[in-house]
């Protein structure tokens, strides 16, 4: 196969310019975000020296995302979706420089941390799902999955660097430089979405939100297609949650050595890299439901075998062939979802899916804990995870319309 058909296709940045400054000012926000958690993090810890304090801050930013993102589609399909994303994200920058303000004082108030951060999350949601909903109109249909790898990989890379440049800042200056760079990178983009053409949705009805979101809900769940879609997303994303287990694993198997934990925790963001970077063919795959329903309990498996690995390295590259394989299911949810939406609609499904991710990871960090609480590490990651295994394995017989999805339909 050559090359071309196995690398990441490029083209819908030269196509589209608008997809492009999407595509740049993401990168921007996504690495801001990055430094931010980390400085939440270390700030709460060091205002309070509560774990549970730095745990209840992530929770309350995930709520307000999880509200965000329903909002958002609502808003996303009766609305121009450009104004709605500027101006979430100008609020989101304020939110920012407020965390760099009251980092300044000399004792900053942890109440104004907990309700910043609630802002920035319902907000950034409000503005992704807007994104999702907006990019299809700005590409072509046969340019979905190619789209998807360059903002998975965009998310990857991101993940990957930013919280270890946001530790290096704090070092070198304090948190309050971590807020001020988020605050800036955030403005710093709105040029780029001022650029974007109208985006007004297509077929938009002014109707209640309440019944809005009903109507969309109601469209995901009476499409087979959307509904499977959803279903191995969610289950894939408990298992996600076995991440949770590292940190013992490590300590059970490998001598708590925190070099050991950095490597497997980078082994899963590395694999979804490599999925996104070489995801030309998945574009050309006309079999995209049965491809979904392959990989997803592929990804879940060998996630399962690191519980039955005593090597380092063997435990390494099972999760970087596990993040390979999440990287390609996200790109197929991206592609099938898209595909299977009309654009007046895109805006509530594409909340759905994200609200499902922000619930789905974290039920199954939780389930994941309560398992190695009452397991060995190796034995609660290969029991949770070959559990999970089998039932997204079952999707292979349950969902027939999804897996005889082609490309033609």
């Amino acid at each position: 196969m050559p090359a071309s058909r196995i690398l990441l296709d490029t083209s819908p940045l030269r196509e589209s310019r608008p997809f492009r400054n999407i595509v740049i000012a993401r990168a921007i926000n996504v690495f801001g975000i990055g430094m931010l958690t980390v400085a939440v993090s270390v700030q709460v810890y060091a205002l309070t020296g509560s774990s549970t304090q730095v745990g209840a801050v992530a929770t309350t930013t995930g709520v307000a995302t999880f509200a965000g993102s329903l909002l958002g589609g609502v808003l996303a399909d009766r609305n121009d979706r450009r104004p709605l994303i500027l101006w979430s994200r100008c609020l989101c920058g304020l939110a920012f420089a407020g965390l760099a303000v009251n980092a300044m004082f000399d004792d900053p108030s942890v109440l104004a941390i907990y309700v910043l951060g609630a802002v920035d999350g319902g907000l950034g949601a409000i503005s992704f799902t807007a994104l999702l909903a907006a990019t299809p109109g700005l590409i072509s249909p046969d340019k979905f999955s190619a789209a998807a790898a360059i903002n998975g990989l965009t998310a990857e890379v991101g993940m990957m660097t930013a919280p270890a440049v946001g530790g290096l800042v704090i070092a070198a200056g304090g948190v309050t430089w971590n807020y001020s760079a988020a605050a800036l990178g955030t403005f710093a983009t709105l040029p780029l979405l001022s650029s974007l053409p109208p985006l007004r949705p297509e077929g938009a009805e002014s109707i209640h939100p309440a019944r809005s979101l009903i109507e969309g809900l109601h469209f995901a769940w009476n499409r087979p297609v959307i509904r499977s879609v959803l279903f191995i997303g969610v289950v894939a994303l408990l298992g996600a949650g076995m991440t949770v287990l590292i940190p013992a694993l490590v300590d059970h198997r490998f001598g708590n050595d925190p070099r050991a934990a950095g490597l497997l925790y980078s082994g899963i963001a590395l694999g979804a890299g490599i999925g996104s970077v070489t995801s030309g063919w998945v574009a050309t795959f006309e079999r995209k439901g049965l491809l979904i329903l392959v990989v997803a309990p592929a990804g879940l498996g060998l996630i399962a075998l690191t519980g039955a690995t005593p090597w380092l390295w063997a435990t390494f590259l099972f999760l970087m062939a596990a993040g390979l394989a999440i990287g390609v299911r996200a790109i197929l949810e991206f592609t099938l979802l898209q595909r299977s939406t009309p654009d007046r609609l895109r805006g509530r499904i594409n909340s759905v899916w994200s609200a499902m991710t922000v619930l789905g990871g974290a039920f199954g960090s939780m389930l994941a804990g309560a398992l190695g609480s009452v397991l060995p590490p190796p034995v609660a990651i290969a029991v949770y995870g070959g559990g999970l295994t089998a039932i997204a394995a079952a999707g292979l017989v349950v969902f027939g319309r999804l897996r005889l999805w082609r490309d033609d339909q």
